[in-house]
C-alpha cells in the first residue's frame, strides 16, 4: 500500500496519511479523473495498487461518495482533485476558472 496517500481509518474514524492536497495533485497527475455523462459530476478512478473503489463527485453539491465525505461532510481529496482538474483543463464551472 502506498503510505503517502491519505486513507480512511475505520478504527478511529478519521483520515490518516498524507495531505488531501497532495492526493488531489496525485489523482490529476495519474489521470484518475473522468467527466461523467451527467453534467457537473466526475468519476474518480482507483489508484492502482492503492484502492479498488471508484468514487463519484458532484461539483454542484460539493459532495463525494467516499467514506470521509459521507461521514464527516467536509471536502475530501476527491472533491479537491476535481476542482484542480477543472482549473488545469481551463474549464469553467459555477464561477470556477
Amino acid at each position: 500500500m502506498n503510505e503517502d496517500l491519505p486513507r480512511w481509518d475505520v478504527a478511529c474514524g478519521e483520515l490518516k496519511g498524507g495531505g488531501q492536497i497532495s492526493k488531489a495533485r496525485k489523482l490529476n497527475r495519474l489521470k484518475r479523473i473522468e467527466e461523467s455523462a451527467i453534467q457537473g459530476t466526475y468519476i474518480i478512478l482507483p489508484i492502482k495498487g492503492y484502492n479498488k473503489t471508484t468514487y463519484l463527485v458532484d461539483v454542484n453539491a460539493e459532495s463525494c461518495t467516499c467514506q470521509f465525505n459521507v461521514r464527516v461532510n467536509k471536502p475530501c481529496s476527491h472533491i479537491m482533485a476535481v476542482f484542480l482538474y477543472i482549473k488545469l483543463n481551463g474549464e469553467s464551472f459555477g464561477g470556477i476558472r
